[in-house]
């Protein structure tokens, strides 16, 4: 038996009816009412715990749909445990390629130092 529902007004622009009727039958849904229901779900639950935290929604396509399946099954590691962990991997990356180009400069910039001439005019 179904739990018990409350029925709520919604207005709503033409655009929004038809991007609300090219969903429903997808993923499930029967009706408008389903794919209401399971966006209203979808929002909620992808709200962060804490004020300071933020949500990232990003699309994938099959395979990597497939391939976070299979991490899942493999290794209990969520889907978005990996996307975190690839996020955090990623700007460590750049901050160490940051880190590294900063240092070719600067080692450019001293050997150029080095090779330049000095003039007594500027030394006194």
């Amino acid at each position: 038996m179904a739990a018990p529902s409350s029925l709520v007004s919604l207005r709503i622009t033409e655009e929004e009816m038809a991007l609300l009727d090219s969903r429903v039958g997808v993923d499930g849904t029967r009706n408008r009412s389903d794919v209401i229901r399971a966006a209203i779900r979808s929002f909620l639950e992808g709200k962060p715990l804490l004020p300071d935290m933020d949500s990232v929604t990003i699309p994938i396509g099959r395979s990597i749909k497939a391939r976070l399946g299979d991490l899942y099954e493999l290794h209990g590691i969520s889907p978005e445990q990996a996307a975190s962990q690839g996020m955090q991997d990623y700007i460590r990356k750049l901050i160490l390629e940051e880190k590294e180009l900063n240092q070719l400069l600067t080692d450019g910039l001293q050997e150029a130092r080095g090779k330049t001439e000095r003039r007594k005019e500027f030394t006194e």
